[in-house]
């Protein structure tokens, strides 16, 4: 059994190449330029590629090389020393600088009511000009004498106002915090706990001006030596070594008794005569007020000693 089998020809439509004469090849050959045709490439996204930026780059970089190299060669740079042993600034250091944040001074409230009361000097019994010198500058035919508007230009009484100093220089620190946790100390508890930032200390502390109060306000001393030389308040005092017996102004026995503000004591009939006479105590001289109050603890003495003395008596 014999098969046959179709033959596939491409291509049969195809126009054969026809046979470049004689000529075509002597110029082939006499020419030896080669023209290499660039081919163009698919762009795809997934390949991508600097060398033509490095180029770009490399290219741009010779050529400011060049240029830096020729501006070098052509100009250049120095400096002079001064030859000045003086720092660089005012001589002073600025000590006498003056703050420029405000108003000029040719300029404020005070220096446009001076220049208007300065043209009215000039201008005083003077025929009118018809020359206009500003809103301010108008001729005042009264003089306002005695008043704070005639007195605005002399001391510190000014018109508008008063010119900020410009020459104080001041850095203030004002220490009122003792960086002491607050809360722990008046409750024994903080919310922050270990993370706060200020001492848990619950003990009792005074700070320095309280410490320089009770030391009179004479400063520190130097000596070591904290006393005084008052032994007495030191000592411990009785209730009875306290109050009085006799009246300092009658020199009797008191009579419906009454203590001042400054703790002396008096009859009442006594310290109303004095205070007709002066507001001052009549021991060391503190003012009253005519503020008497009664002395409790003395009555209740008084009392307790007639006591003793009748039960005394009745035995």
């Amino acid at each position: 059994m014999s098969a046959f089998v179709k033959r596939n020809i491409k291509n049969k439509g195809a126009r054969k190449r026809q046979k470049s004469s004689e000529s075509d090849e002597a110029e082939e050959e006499s020419s030896s330029v080669v023209v290499v045709q660039d081919r163009r490439k698919k762009a795809n996204p997934n390949v991508q590629s600097t060398s033509a930026l490095r180029k770009k780059q490399a290219r741009s970089s010779n050529a400011d090389s060049s240029h830096s190299s020729e501006e070098e060669e052509s100009a250049g740079l120095s400096y002079k020393s001064k030859r000045s042993a003086q720092p660089e600034g005012p001589r002073d250091q600025g000590a006498t600088a003056e703050l420029e944040i405000e108003t000029e001074k040719d300029r404020d409230a005070q220096a446009i009511y001076q220049k208007s009361i300065d043209i009215n000097k000039e201008l005083e019994g003077k025929e009118d000009d018809k020359v206009y010198r500003g809103l301010n500058n108008y001729t005042q035919f009264f003089k306002k004498k005695d008043s704070a508007q005639g007195n605005a230009a002399s001391g510190m009484v000014r018109k508008g106002p008063i010119r900020a100093p410009a020459n104080i220089r001041s850095t203030v620190r004002w220490d009122y915090q003792p960086d002491i946790c607050k809360d722990y100390k008046e409750t024994g508890y903080c919310g922050f706990g270990d993370s706060c930032k200020f001492l848990h200390d619950r003990s009792d502390y005074k700070h320095g001006w309280q410490m320089e109060q009770e030391g009179g306000g004479s400063g520190h001393n130097h000596g070591g030596d904290d006393s005084d030389g008052d032994d007495t308040k030191y000592e411990i005092h009785s209730d009875d070594e306290e109050l009085p017996f006799k009246c300092y102004v009658c020199r009797e026995s008191f009579v419906d008794p009454i203590v001042t503000k400054c703790k002396h004591y008096f009859c009442e009939r006594c310290a109303l005569a004095q205070y007709k006479k002066s507001s001052r105590c009549a021991i060391c001289g503190v003012q009253t007020n005519g503020m008497f109050n009664p002395a409790k603890e003395l009555i209740a003495r008084l009392k307790s000693r007639e006591l003793e003395e009748h039960e005394s008596d009745s035995d």
